[in-house]
C-alpha cells in the first residue's frame, strides 16, 4: 500500500512510509526524530505489513522530507517511501545521473 492510498496528499505536507517491527515501534521516538529536524508530524498511521512487520505512515508539515528520512534512518528505521513537493535528494540524484550520462557519452 502506498502513501497515496493511505492519506490524501496536501500541498503543504510531505509523507514518509517506513517499515518496522512492532517491538521497535514508538510514536514518541518517530515524532521526536522528525521534529528534531524541524518537520512537525501532522498525522501518524500504522497498518500491518508483510509478515510480522508494521507499516507506519507519517505526514509531515514540510516540503522536503529528506532531513526527516535521514534522521529516521539514523534512528534505525527502514524508510520504504518518501514524497514531497521539494525533495533535495531527488534533485541531487537527478543532477548526478545527468553528469554521469554526459561522461559516458564522451
Amino acid at each position: 500500500m502506498t502513501t497515496q492510498n493511505t492519506l490524501i496528499p496536501r500541498d503543504d505536507c510531505s509523507m514518509i512510509r517506513l517499515i518496522c517491527q512492532p517491538a521497535d515501534y514508538s510514536a514518541s521516538i518517530l515524532t521526536h526524530a522528525c521534529e528534531d529536524v524541524g518537520a512537525t508530524v501532522v498525522d501518524l498511521l500504522t497498518s500491518p505489513s508483510d509478515g510480522s512487520a508494521i507499516s507506519v505512515t507519517l505526514r509531515l508539515r514540510c516540503e522536503d522530507p529528506s532531513p526527516a528520512v535521514h534522521n529516521l534512518e539514523r534512528y534505525g528505521y527502514e524508510v520504504a517511501e518518501a514524497e514531497g513537493n521539494s525533495c533535495i535528494d531527488v534533485a541531487i540524484a537527478a543532477e548526478r545521473l545527468l553528469e554521469l550520462q554526459t561522461l559516458l557519452n564522451v
